[in-house]
């Protein structure tokens, strides 16, 4: 009897293999649930890598002493510490001197009159978030300046850092959307500019 077998007579042991089924796909939504709500990784893959240890334990000879979804949802808290505990992917370092390249037919001033429009489309909160968030890019200045900034805004290191990903992004969207000859723009950018 293979260890899926197993599983599947755990969820449920009168032998019915499509309620067992019915039952394994349910509690893989409920897992794929757990996971998402917590904005980990690969959700489904999380689920399944909870179910695989599961039908190990199973197979191993693992006695469940409570319900095969609470079981699971055992197996998923450590999957669920075990990935917040893995390395994340750093987000990009904005190079601000490649955003604010000018592009082909547009000088350096205007390329800066349009970061300084794209800033100003941001709150005051994220623009000064943002700028913050990148104003230190060496060693440890950089870590506890982003690790105070998180806990300004309330937030964990890994939340501060989506937000500033998302933020990036819209910059970016925005420098590549401004116009090329931008005379409306530049009039607007230097009347803020004036009154900042």
């Amino acid at each position: 009897m293979t260890s899926l077998d197993q599983l599947l007579s755990a969820l449920h042991p009168e032998g019915d293999r499509n309620a067992a089924a019915e039952r394994y796909e349910a509690l893989r939504r409920r897992l794929i649930v757990f996971f998402s709500v917590r904005h980990l990784g690969a959700a489904d893959q999380l689920a399944d890598e909870v179910l695989d240890r599961m039908a190990r334990r199973i197979a191993e000879g693992s006695s469940i002493e409570t319900t095969p979804e609470n079981f699971a949802l055992g197996i998923a808290r450590n999957v669920a510490r075990e990935d917040w505990k893995r390395p994340q992917p750093r987000p990009q370092e904005i190079d601000w001197n490649r955003l604010a390249a000018p592009a082909p037919n547009q000088d350096e001033e205007a390329a800066l009159r349009c970061l300084d429009h794209c800033l100003d489309q941001l709150s005051p909160d994220n623009r000064s978030s943002i700028l913050r968030f990148y104003a230190v890019s060496n060693g440890r200045e950089k870590i506890s300046n982003r690790a105070m900034l998180a806990r300004e805004l309330g937030i964990d290191a890994n939340a501060l850092r989506v937000r500033m990903h998302r933020l990036r992004s819209a910059l970016e969207r925005c420098m590549r959307d401004c116009p090329q000859n931008g005379n409306e723009l530049n009039r607007e950018a230097i009347s803020k500019r004036g009154r900042n």
